[in-house]
C-alpha cells in the first residue's frame, strides 16, 4: 500500500486508530501525517503522561527499585505485534536449524539462539514503554526476505533482520537509552554465557551462544541506517564507543 501522507510503498503499512489512514514508518505517529484528530491522540497521550506520573508519587515505594520494576512491567501488545513476531521467531528459529542444515541440533542452542533476539527486541519496547511511549515490533518485509534467504542450508553468511520494535520518543536522551539497551542485552547473555563456559567447558553450544550474541551486538552498534548503532551514536558517541569496544572483546574471547 501507498502511505496516505508521501505516498511512499510500503509492504507493511501503519494503521492509523484514530483516522483510519495507512501509513509508512516514517508518517504513523498521529503528529507527524497530521492527523485530524491530533486532539484526540494528545488527549491520550497526556493522560498517559499524567497516571504515569500520579503512579510515581502516590507511595513512597515507587521511590523504590521496586516501584520502579513494577512502572516497568505495565507491558502493552496488540495482536498485529503478536503476529509480527510469530513470523519473524519462526525465520529465526529455521536460521537456527539451518546451521545444521537441519539435521539435529541441540535445543540449548536453539533456546540462545532465539532468544538473543527476542530479549533485544523486548529491552526495546519495555525501555521505551517504561518511559510512556507506544512500542511495537513491526516485520519489513525486505527483512523477512533476507531473513528467509539466510534459513537456506548452503547460503554461507546469515543475516537475521526481519524487523524492529517502532517507538514514540521525543526525548533524544530517552530515545538513545532504547537504542542502547538492545546491544547491551546482548552483552550481558554473551558473557554470562561465556562465563558459563568455565563452568562446563565441553558444552559446545555456550561457545556458539557467546559468538551469537556478539554477532548480533556488533552488527546492530554499526552506525549506519536505521540500526541502533546510527542512533546511539548521535546521542553519545562515548557510550558507543565503550559499547563497542566491550562487544570488541567478547567477540574476541568467545572465538579464544
Amino acid at each position: 500500500m501507498k502511505c496516505h501522507n508521501c505516498g511512499h510503498k510500503e509492504s507493511i503499512p501503519f494503521r492509523c486508530n484514530y483516522c483510519g489512514e495507512s501509513f509508512c514508518h516514517l508518517h504513523r505517529i498521529p503528529m507527524n501525517h497530521s492527523c485530524p484528530f491530533l486532539d484526540k491522540y494528545a488527549e491520550k497521550r497526556s493522560l498517559m503522561i499524567r497516571g504515569n506520573h500520579s503512579s510515581a508519587v502516590s507511595s513512597p515505594i515507587s521511590k523504590s527499585v521496586v516501584g520502579s520494576l513494577l512502572r516497568a512491567i505495565k507491558i502493552k501488545t496488540s495482536r498485529t505485534e503478536l503476529m509480527h513476531l510469530s513470523v519473524a521467531t519462526f525465520l529465526i528459529t529455521l536460521v537456527g536449524l539451518s546451521l545444521n542444515s537441519y539435521r539435529h541440533i541441540s535445543w540449548q542452542f536453539l533456546a540462545i539462539f532465539v532468544s538473543a533476539f527476542l530479549i533485544h527486541e523486548f529491552a526495546h519496547k519495555f525501555l521505551a514503554q517504561y518511559y510512556g511511549s507506544w512500542a511495537e515490533f513491526r516485520a519489513q518485509m525486505y527483512g523477512l526476505i533476507v531473513t528467509a534467504i539466510s534459513a537456506i542450508p548452503f547460503i554461507p553468511f546469515k543475516f537475521i533482520a526481519p524487523g524492529a520494535v517502532m517507538v514514540e520518543l521525543s526525548d533524544t536522551n530517552k530515545f538513545g537509552r532504547v537504542a542502547l539497551i538492545g546491544p547491551l542485552t546482548n552483552l550481558v547473555m554473551g558473557f554470562t554465557v561465556l562465563v558459563s563456559t568455565y563452568l562446563y567447558p565441553y558444552h559446545s553450544y555456550l561457545y556458539a551462544g557467546a559468538s551469537f550474541n556478539a554477532w548480533i551486538a556488533m552488527f546492530n552498534l554499526l552506525p549506519f541506517g536505521v540500526l541502533d548503532g546510527q542512533k546511539i551514536f548521535d546521542w553519545n558517541k562515548i557510550a558507543w564507543w565503550c559499547t563497542m569496544a566491550t562487544t570488541m572483546v567478547l567477540f574476541i574471547a568467545a572465538y579464544l
